[in-house]
């Protein structure tokens, strides 16, 4: 979206007053979190409150951000036990005070009208869940917005539009930055119960598009994102087949959720995943999401491609 976003504390059209909430949630991100953090303050637009959720650090990054000079720009920690991304985003959001909620990963890099361009999107727009143009900091690849490729639910970004285009819809909403109203998150009733890392994005989104949400490409809004092959810290081998079981089970039926679960079988310890996640309450999730959909799954395929 081209054009100036509001400035602080001035909403367009002489409507209230819109504020940002900058959801950060970190695991020994070290020195990536404070050079992120600094990205985000150099912005033209800066948050109204940063909450760093730190899920169970040890590296002791977190703790440089309680001195006074971050506490001047609003930012607040909070810590948790270790508990994955979901569950740390989740515990931000209930802490913010923002009408918009803006997730970010802890190794990003913000270009200066970044936060500029998603508020005034939400601002302006219709109610949505937004993606920005994320650009891989290693090397020039960008993408905005992805689809799901295969039963893996594995996704592929998608090239951005042009600089000034106005928001348009894409299927999902990577997670390493979506923006959405605080409203409407919890209506959403936010992220699901996913372990660790991963898939927790394409849920959201498949949820919000089922709810008729539009998932909206918001290319001028720009960053860089580290991708990393792995964390700087220990995953379970269990965590993303478990998510997988649990996404499938979810929103699929059929043929479709039996490719899903498929992939699981050969993962470590698939067995004991597969009946961790039919025990746990998959079928009052699933539930729930239909009783809030406007639009079948089915649709959304046919709108995005589908990977069979």
């Amino acid at each position: 979206m081209s054009g100036t976003a509001p400035s602080p504390g001035r909403a367009p059209h002489g409507t209230r007053a819109s504020s940002v909430s900058l959801v950060v949630s970190t695991l020994d991100e070290g020195a990536e979190l404070h050079a992120t953090l600094e990205s985000v303050y150099a912005g033209s637009v800066v948050p109204d409150e940063t909450i760093v959720v730190d899920d169970g650090g040890t590296d002791g990054s977190c703790a440089l951000l309680e001195r006074a000079r971050w506490r001047a720009h609003g930012v607040v920690v909070h810590r948790i036990r270790r508990s994955g991304v979901a569950a740390a985003r989740n515990a931000g959001a209930r802490l913010a005070a923002g009408t918009h909620l803006v997730f970010l990963d802890a190794h990003c890099r913000l270009e200066r009208n970044c936060l500029a361009r998603l508020r005034a999107a939400l601002d302006n727009g219709p109610d949505a869940v937004l993606a920005p143009t994320v650009r891989d900091a290693a090397g020039p690849a960008a993408g905005c917005g992805a689809r799901l490729i295969d039963a893996h639910l594995r996704t592929r970004w998608l090239p951005p539009g042009p600089d000034g285009a106005a928001p348009y819809a894409v299927p999902l909403a990577p997670g390493g930055c979506l923006a959405v109203r605080r409203t409407t998150f919890h209506r959403l009733g936010g992220f699901d119960a996913f372990r660790e890392l991963g898939l927790e994005d394409v849920d959201f989104s498949l949820r919000a598009w089922r709810a008729g949400l539009d998932v909206l490409a918001v290319p001028g809004a720009r960053l860089a994102h580290r991708f990393r092959p792995y964390p700087p810290y220990r995953l379970s081998g269990t965590s993303r087949p478990y998510n997988l079981a649990r996404a499938a089970l979810v929103h699929f039926g059929g043929a479709r959720r039996e490719e899903c679960l498929r992939k699981v079988i050969g993962t470590p310890r698939a067995a004991e995943v597969l009946v961790e996640a039919f025990a746990d309450d998959w079928e009052a999730q699933r539930a729930a999401v239909e009783a809030s959909s406007v639009r079948p799954l089915e649709a959304y395929f046919e709108a995005f491609g589908d990977w069979r």
